[in-house]
């Protein structure tokens, strides 16, 4: 029988499984560094780089899924919760022909681009050669985003709050501080992952870039990445050991965190919450924009709104990436929640549920046991933790490209262990199961 060329084969060798999986992992990892120099170009000046680049590592991804054909088995939950979403979206959108039909397309590749990368990197980066690439790539990522904070702070070209104009925020290598000081606490968090699988010492250079991407997280003034990286450094410091160190130092760590942010001027204009609470109700329509000075009243208000637009078109929502033309306020929910069962109805909430779930899958599947992979898994776990909080009462989701990537990365590097190869052949089809390659001896 003549065997025919695949036609979407990758520009590298495939012709040992090592050599398969080691070309297969720097070529992830190149994809993601090109998404990653394109957001800095564009914020240079270069227009619509960044959507290009998600773009070329969509088809990168797709070509790399094409030619092997392979889905990891603690994938499969997360990519049919992608599928589903993808599904929802279509309908809804055909459901709404007047729905942006750019809007739409953006939502439903950025879907499929999140899918295809978590099984790339479960398929080529959950690995020991993988981790080594990641704490690389990642080390990178932090020194330059801390460089970048650094000139914008002191040229003064930082991002400015409105009504803020004395405040200057870093935004590093994004386009938004909070954004941005997610990724940051997300690669800390992978580093530091890194660092403890591959039985790396803390040495002085992993110290230093460390510090470094704590001093661009704090140029950020990003109160929701602040939050999430004291929820990781709570976990990791409070979550071992006996009963009575968790407690001790659980109690002096919770005093010290109120202490910090309340002492921070980032924190003040929260001291009007109760006066806004006062004259809120979610059924007038008329809010006294007096009492909506901060962000989280402003949250409350545009979820109120949001619910009740949702609840207009129960089943099939608004059409997939509608949420920021629709809304009131032309900005999105700020709840993930919200905006799935707004842009797709119930069917729209119910595969967003499946996604997470799938997430969730991958969170179960880390290794434990040892003092290693317990530290491991118990940083994963409060970052997953940590981000569907952020994702809940501040950013979406879906425009968090570069932080869901870092996290996917993350995961990857927290199953870097021996790993139990041998894939298992699914008769009568095309495609090919990897069972669950990530398991320590």
């Amino acid at each position: 029988m003549t065997r025919i060329a695949n036609p979407f084969a990758p520009p590298f060798s495939l012709d040992r499984p090592a050599a398969r999986s080691s070309d297969a992992g720097q070529w992830i990892i190149g994809l993601f560094l090109l998404r990653w120099a394109a957001g800095i170009g564009e914020n240079f000046g270069v227009p619509a780089l960044s959507q290009a680049a998600a773009l070329v590592m969509l088809a990168g991804l797709a070509i790399l899924f094409l030619n092997r054909l392979t889905i990891t088995e603690n994938s499969t939950t997360l990519m049919s919760g992608a599928v589903a979403w993808i599904s929802s979206g279509t309908l809804s959108f055909i459901a709404n022909p007047e729905a942006d039909v750019m809007n739409t397309l953006s939502l439903l590749s950025l879907l499929a681009l999140y899918a295809l990368f978590a099984n790339a990197t479960m398929n080529s980066l959950a690995t020991p050669a993988g981790a080594r690439r990641i704490y690389l790539a990642l080390g990178i990522f932090l020194l330059v985003g801390a460089a970048l904070s650094v000139s914008q702070i002191a040229t003064g070209h930082g991002f400015v709050e409105a009504g803020k104009h004395r405040i200057q925020r870093a935004f590093g290598s994004d386009v938004h501080p909070v954004s941005f000081g997610i990724q940051v606490v997300g690669a800390l968090v992978a580093l530091e992952i890194a660092r403890v699988r591959l039985r790396l010492r803390f040495s002085l250079g992993h110290g230093v870039v460390m510090a470094a991407g704590l001093l661009a997280l704090y140029l950020t003034y990003a109160r929701t990445a602040w939050v999430m990286a004291l929820l990781c450094a709570a976990a990791a410091f409070v979550l071992r050991g006996s009963w009575a160190r968790r407690l001790t130092l659980g109690t002096v760590g919770l005093a010290l965190a109120i202490v910090a942010l309340a002492s921070s001027s980032r924190f003040a204009d929260l001291a009007s919450l109760p006066t806004f609470f006062e004259n809120f109700s979610p059924s007038d329509l008329v809010f006294d924009w007096r009492y909506i000075d901060n962000s989280v009243s402003w949250r409350i208000v545009n979820w109120s709104y949001g619910l009740q637009q949702a609840l207009e078109r129960p089943f099939l929502g608004f059409g997939p990436g509608q949420s920021a033309l629709s809304s009131h306020f032309n900005l999105e929910m700020h709840n993930i929640f919200l905006e799935a069962l707004f842009e797709g109805g119930f069917f729209g909430l119910l595969a967003l549920l499946l996604a997470l779930a799938g997430l969730v899958r991958l969170h179960r599947a880390l290794p434990s046991g040892t003092g290693r992979d317990n530290y491991t898994a118990t940083l994963a776990n409060s970052f997953g933790v940590a981000l569907l909080l952020a994702v809940t009462f501040s950013t979406s989701f879906v425009d968090q490209l570069m932080s869901f990537l870092i996290y996917i990365l993350m995961l990857g590097t927290a199953m870097s262990c021996a790993a139990a190869p041998a894939a298992m052949r699914h008769r009568g089809r095309n495609w090919r199961l990897q069972p669950g390659a990530m398991r320590c001896k």
